[in-house]
Parts: C-alpha cells; sequence; structure tokens
C-alpha cells in the first residue's frame, strides 16, 4: 500500500505583479489565506497490475491524483509516446497474430486501417493505437518477465470518443489488463465507462478535497449494453451497408438467409449463409462421406448444411465478445443441423473457435476436389492464391 497523499497549492500566485494585485483587491481577496487542498492524507490501495479509475468534475483534482500516483508507479505516459511513421501492425513485436489481438482489443481491427500510419489516423483512432503502442513500451509482449510491469497512464480516457466506443475501449483494456499483468492508471470525466473498465480501484473526486477510494471485487462480466443488442433477419439488400468493412468485400454467391444485429435501432453486424460448395475433401474426411459429387449426396448437403459466407461487425463493436456471440447465435437459428465456413482470418482471429465452430483444417487449393468450372471454385482459386482458409464446422443439430 502507498503512502497517504496531501496535494495542496496556493491560492495566491507564486509571482505577484501588479495586474494580479489588482485581481485580489478586485474580489477583495485578503492578503495570506491557506492553500487550496486537493487531497489531504488520501490512501489509495492500489498494486501493481491493478486498474485504478479516477473519475470526477473538471477541476476536482483527479488529473492531480492520477499524476502523483503515475509518479510512484513510474507509469507510461500514453500521450507523452513518440508515435513511429510506419504501418500500425509493424508498430507492434512478436507474431502477426499477437499483433492483430492487441491492436483489436483496441477497435483497430479493421483490415485495411492495418496498414496505415498513425498520422493517417483520425484522433480517436490514433488515441486507440496509442494504448496499443504504450501496451508495447512496457513490455506487454513478454508474459514470462519476473519483474511486475509499470502501469499504463490514460488521462481524459477515452473522452474523444463516441460512448459505445468508449465502452468497448474500457471493456477491451479491463481484459487486456486481466490477461497481461499490467496496470493501468486511468481519469475521466464520463462516469458510463466505470462499470465496463471494471476498475479494481474507484477514485472519486468531488472538489475541494473530497476524495473516497473505493477497492472493489472484480468479477467478469459482459459489456453494460448487452441487452440493446438483438437480432433480426435481413435480406442481400442489406450487405452492401457492410462491405466496406470487410477485407475481401467481393460479391457474395447464392445467398439463403441474411441475419442483422442491431443496438437500438442501428444495424451493427451481419451473418450471410449460402449454399455449400460441392464438394471439399476437407468435408468429405470431417464427415466420412462417400461418393460425395452423387446426386443424393449433394442434395442431401443442400438439406442439411449451409455456408457462413461474410461475418461483418461495425469496427466499433470489435473485441468484446460480441462478435463470437453474434456468430453463435445467427447459426443457432438456421434451420439445418450444421453450418460450416472458410476463413483466412480464423488463423489469426479465434473467434469461430469461441463462437462455438470446431476448427478442422486448412483447405488445399489443388486438393479440395471443387468442380473448377464453378463460380465457387473461381472465387476460391483467387482466394487461394493469397491465403490458405480455415474449414470450421458448427453442430446445429440441438438447435437447428
Amino acid at each position: 500500500m502507498s503512502a497517504p497523499i496531501t496535494l495542496t497549492y496556493p491560492t495566491r500566485p507564486h509571482r505577484r505583479s501588479l495586474i494580479t494585485g489588482q485581481i485580489a483587491d478586485l474580489f477583495g481577496l485578503p492578503e495570506c489565506e491557506p492553500p487550496h487542498v486537493i487531497a489531504k492524507d488520501v490512501t489509495i490501495d492500489a498494486r501493481p497490475g491493478d486498474v485504478v479509475l479516477f473519475t470526477g468534475p473538471s477541476g476536482s483534482g483527479k488529473s492531480s491524483l492520477l499524476r502523483e500516483m503515475a509518479k510512484r508507479f513510474d507509469a507510461v505516459d500514453v500521450m507523452a509516446l513518440s508515435l513511429p511513421v510506419v504501418p500500425l501492425v509493424e508498430a507492434l513485436p512478436g507474431p502477426v497474430e499477437k499483433r492483430l489481438e492487441l491492436l483489436t482489443a483496441c477497435g483497430l481491427g479493421e483490415a485495411r486501417l492495418l496498414l496505415r500510419t498513425p498520422s493517417e489516423l483520425s484522433d480517436g483512432q490514433r488515441y486507440r493505437f496509442r494504448i496499443a503502442y504504450a501496451l508495447r513500451e512496457v513490455g506487454v509482449s513478454n508474459p514470462h518477465s519476473a519483474i511486475p510491469l509499470p502501469p499504463i497512464l490514460l488521462d481524459e480516457f477515452a473522452a474523444m470518443l463516441d460512448r459505445p466506443l468508449a465502452k468497448v475501449v474500457a471493456f477491451n483494456l479491463r481484459r487486456l489488463a486481466s490477461r497481461t499483468g499490467v496496470g493501468v492508471l486511468a481519469a475521466t470525466t464520463h462516469d458510463d465507462i466505470a462499470e465496463d473498465l471494471n476498475p479494481d480501484v474507484h477514485v472519486r473526486c468531488a472538489g475541494d478535497g473530497a476524495v473516497a477510494v473505493e477497492r472493489r471485487a472484480v468479477k467478469k462480466k459482459r459489456i453494460t449494453f448487452h441487452n440493446e443488442l438483438w437480432l433480426s433477419q435481413g435480406t442481400v439488400a442489406d450487405w452492401p451497408n457492410f462491405a466496406r468493412w470487410h477485407y475481401r468485400a467481393h460479391g457474395l454467391g447464392y445467398t439463403r438467409r441474411v441475419t442483422l444485429l442491431w443496438h437500438r435501432d442501428e444495424a451493427v453486424g451481419i451473418c450471410v449463409f449460402g449454399c455449400p460448395a460441392a464438394s471439399l475433401s476437407v468435408r468429405t474426411k470431417y464427415f466420412g462421406l462417400t461418393n460425395p459429387r452423387s446426386r443424393l449426396a449433394l442434395a442431401a448437403l443442400n438439406e442439411q448444411l449451409l455456408t457462413l459466407q461474410r461475418v461483418v461487425l461495425h469496427p466499433t463493436y470489435r473485441g468484446a465478445g460480441i462478435c463470437a456471440a453474434f456468430i453463435r447465435r445467427a447459426c443457432e437459428l438456421c434451420p439445418v443441423p450444421w453450418v460450416e465456413t472458410l476463413t483466412a482470418m480464423g488463423r489469426a482471429n479465434p473467434v469461430f473457435e469461441r463462437a462455438g465452430f470446431v476448427r478442422v483444417g486448412p483447405v488445399k487449393a489443388n486438393r479440395d476436389g471443387v468442380n473448377r468450372s464453378s463460380t465457387a471454385a473461381r472465387t476460391a482459386k483467387r482466394e487461394f492464391e493469397f491465403a490458405v482458409p480455415e474449414y470450421y464446422v458448427f453442430d446445429n443439430r440441438e438447435t437447428g
């Protein structure tokens, strides 16, 4: 436990002048008066790895307390970091999968966004990248370090973000802190992110030295607006609204089902289901099929299996467990016993495993057994030139 904190500053200026004297006389200020108290003997039971949140109105002293705690813990100020002039994905260490995981957790998982430099981002995007970059600076990429990691300092935390995104970033930051052991010292005037940040210590500043400190038992929670999310059926006409966020936004194949995710009255996600390809060797092996290209087998395939062609979630809502839950529920609502999907991103993001899919294995371009004259085969061939998709299966027999 750190020593009690007392912070004060004099009411009169350190360097007096004719103008300051005139102001004092104009308002009748006494010649000598006690200093202004920000905090007096305030004990903040913060420990390495804790998330500490300072809230209160502007001028209440939260930033002063934050800076004092930052000195004691040698925190890394995210706003003081000099950002590199390289694409975001190159600015972080480690395997590509780990880089994507960290950037996605900070709300920067959009494929094309990963190729931009920090100077090409909006203010809100750059702020989120600063969080990811600060985690890199404190050594979050070395989970085996025996030395406690210094915390990161976030003054005016999420102040420039829209409120849903602020909650998602707070929620993800809590998960990152729990997973990596890095501490967080954050201050904000917005109380609405407190529940999603789920701090170990909450310091409430009311001004004039009134400070309340609460140490809390942190429990795993869902994001606070989860009960405002709902699903509906959609149509192919809904796809263009989401295509810009898909890493491969080319046209859809034959579509049999569309499911939309809504946050209140805004559509924020889409799952598009289509017909399966005539034959895939990895599917044939998984299900133990014989003569998979026979008329009877193809009829059974179309009756019992759907292919999840596209999944897109609005960038604001990524990384908070929403996508996995959305995929799972969309698949459960499909009137078939099995759902499959092929995705190259599955190698970097385990969202399909979290949604309940079983990862079967890679689909080889020269061994997949697809009819080369089909549209699906031509599309697959283009994709295989750059990435090897993974094949996943969702067992929907209990609900489908």
